[in-house]
């Protein structure tokens, strides 16, 4: 069994997914836009083979470079590490089958309603599951109140020129939502303004096949970064809620949707969990689902070649760290103090899944340490690896390390 990973470099879920992979029987191969060592999973002994591919534009030079590549190396199933890859293989699925691998995805059409934040809401809700509350960038009511601001879809890659992402972000102010609005429509997108919900963050993930779903996990976040809008720096798997994991499956079945997913919720002080986004890819923490024993990036290799795995499900009470994003956002957040929050960040590594540092395979930590020297060298400062997070209606740059005044949850 052969995968081929298409990413962009720094993909923390690619890493995951290809040690997951490798670790149940599959050679794994990754493509970059840059050399074999520009990266995570391909500086990872995970990696078998690396090719060099060109960047998603213009997408016939793209598609005609993955297909080239699954000849080249035999791959049995090709998998996008994000959202752009995803969107763009799919669409060039009927090109990849005749390389011979499979794009391992549904329908192209509702791939694309599982990834628009609006599709995404309106099938929501039609299933019974509460999203946030929206609004235009107009009816902001003062210069005080955080909104997220969002891109329909987090990459367009049939627009030429858009950026392999576009981050959700909490901005403060009905000015600074508008000219963050503004700044979407300019990349090719549409925006969606949504109230700022207060709560916890909490992920279901899913390998769903043709006869329902084969793996799952479900994670509770102690940690975001960015604050207020971000993704899981601590987190921790939790027994899976009955009632929203079927409600979720109702959603992926009305969706079509096949492979793995992850449904991420905010759930308030009463209990209501609100939908905010879907992933159709491999996500950041993969790789503590893996370690709570769901392994689903093989689960979902499984499935696009037809067989049928053995129904799993993560164990609770599995700890994962995001160790460079909790550093950020313990000098953000300063709980307790500086000095308090990171002696706590430090004593939460000890015994954690950790997303990129591994003793058995340090290929990638080292990857992204050379890479940050260098870009420190360059500019002043380490790599941002292409992430930003926009606080106060001000674009900083994750790397760096220094406080920013946001809403708390």
């Amino acid at each position: 069994m052969r995968a081929l990973i298409v990413e962009q470099g720094w993909s923390r879920g690619a890493l995951a997914a290809a040690r997951a992979l490798v670790a149940a029987g599959w050679t794994v191969g990754v493509t970059t836009p840059t050399g074999p060592r520009d990266g995570l999973a391909a500086s990872s002994r995970a990696c078998r083979a690396h090719h060099r591919l060109p960047g998603l534009h213009p997408a016939p030079a793209f598609v005609r470079a993955v297909a080239g590549a699954v000849r080249t190396g035999r791959y049995d199933v090709v998998f996008g590490a994000g959202e752009a890859e995803v969107v763009a293989l799919s669409a060039a699925r009927d090109v990849v089958a005749a390389a011979g691998a499979v794009v391992p995805h549904g329908p192209h059409e509702q791939l694309l309603r599982a990834v628009d934040k609006t599709e995404l809401s309106r099938a929501a809700s039609a299933v019974g599951i509460a999203v946030p509350d929206v609004l235009e960038a107009e009816d902001v009511p003062d210069e005080r109140t955080a909104c997220i601001v969002k891109a329909d879809r987090h990459a367009n890659p049939d627009v030429a020129g858009s950026p392999p992402r576009i981050d959700t972000t909490v901005v403060t102010g009905r000015t600074a939502v508008v000219r963050r609005v503004e700044e979407i429509h300019t990349l090719g997108a549409q925006a969606q303004v949504q109230v700022l919900h207060p709560g916890t963050l909490i992920a279901y993930a899913a390998v769903r096949g043709p006869g329902g779903v084969v793996a799952e996990s479900m994670q509770r976040a102690e940690r975001i970064w960015p604050p207020g809008a971000g993704a899981s720096a601590r987190a921790v798997t939790v027994d899976v809620d009955e009632e929203l994991a079927a409600r979720a499956q109702a959603l992926l079945a009305s969706l079509d949707l096949l492979g793995l997913a992850e449904l991420q919720y905010v759930r308030d002080a009463d209990g209501t969990a609100r939908l905010i986004d879907l992933n159709a890819r491999f996500y950041g923490s993969l790789s503590l689902a893996v370690a709570a024993g769901a392994n689903l990036p093989a689960a979902w290799g499984d499935v696009a070649l037809g067989r049928s795995p053995r129904p799993v499900r993560a164990r609770p009470a599995v700890r994962y760290q995001w160790g460079t994003a909790d550093v950020r956002r313990a000098v953000a957040e300063r709980r307790g103090g500086l000095a308090r929050d990171l002696a706590a960040t430090l004593a939460a590594a000890p015994g954690a899944q950790h997303s990129v540092a591994s003793l058995r395979d340090p290929g990638p930590a080292l990857a992204r340490l050379g890479a940050g020297l260098r870009s420190g060298r360059a500019t002043g400062s380490g790599p941002s690896g292409g992430d930003a997070a926009q606080v106060r209606g001000v674009v900083v740059p994750q790397h760096l390390p220094r406080p920013a005044r946001v809403p708390r949850r």
